[in-house]
């Protein structure tokens, strides 16, 4: 069961963070400002993190990675509305970050090693 204070606190954050976007622009776009807070709330009580800290931070980027994304995901697949583009923005950027740098510590050590053998001239 969360904690009521990590949750409030999670929600002053959120509620924060949706403002400093909503100032960003000059006319903020409630539909994409939805989305992206919504989209994040889910990824929020979704994960499986066990600090509060780290998920304040997921939290965050989430929101901030959603907003910046959206416009990208929306000229893809223009079909999409514009609240469920930044929905799922804002809930996937952190899962796909995770699972491209988890992909990165595993994949770039192994291909820099056959780029230096092949450099150095050895067999592998």
């Amino acid at each position: 069961m969360p904690e009521p204070v990590s949750a409030a606190s999670a929600m002053l954050v959120g509620v924060a963070a949706g403002v400093a976007l909503g100032v960003i622009e000059a006319e903020p776009r409630l539909g994409m400002l939805s989305g992206v807070f919504c989209g994040a709330v889910l990824f929020l009580l979704r994960t499986r993190e066990p600090s509060r800290l780290k998920k304040a931070i997921y939290f965050g980027i989430s929101l901030v990675g959603g907003y910046a994304i959206t416009p990208a995901v929306r000229a893809a697949a223009a079909w999409l509305p514009e609240w469920f583009a930044a929905f799922i923005s804002a809930a996937s950027v952190v899962v796909v970050a995770m699972i491209v740098l988890d992909w990165s510590e595993v994949a770039i050590p192994q291909i820099l090693n056959r780029l230096v053998d092949m450099i150095l001239g050895r067999q592998s």
